[in-house]
């Protein structure tokens, strides 16, 4: 999705804050990507503040609509 793409050239380019807009509205419209970026941010505290426990939500929750990478991350929680 475009905003989730957006989001993720703010956050390469070191504007956390304004990319967490964008991560923000793609997750809540179901996009996996933007979902795993946006639990990143959560967990390291990049343009928000730390919260861990969201962090893992959002990387579970893309784990489940089949992003790559956070399902070998949750496996790796789990196991």
């Amino acid at each position: 999705m475009a905003q989730g793409k957006l989001g993720l050239m703010l956050l390469q380019a070191g504007q956390p804050e304004r990319a967490l807009h964008w991560l923000e509205q793609a997750a809540k419209r179901e996009d996996p990507d933007a979902m795993h970026w946006l639990g990143r941010c959560y967990i390291c505290g990049e343009g928000v503040e730390a919260d861990e426990s969201l962090g893992l939500s959002w990387i579970t929750r893309a784990a489940a609509r089949g992003h790559l990478i956070s399902q070998r991350q949750v496996a790796e929680l789990g196991g």
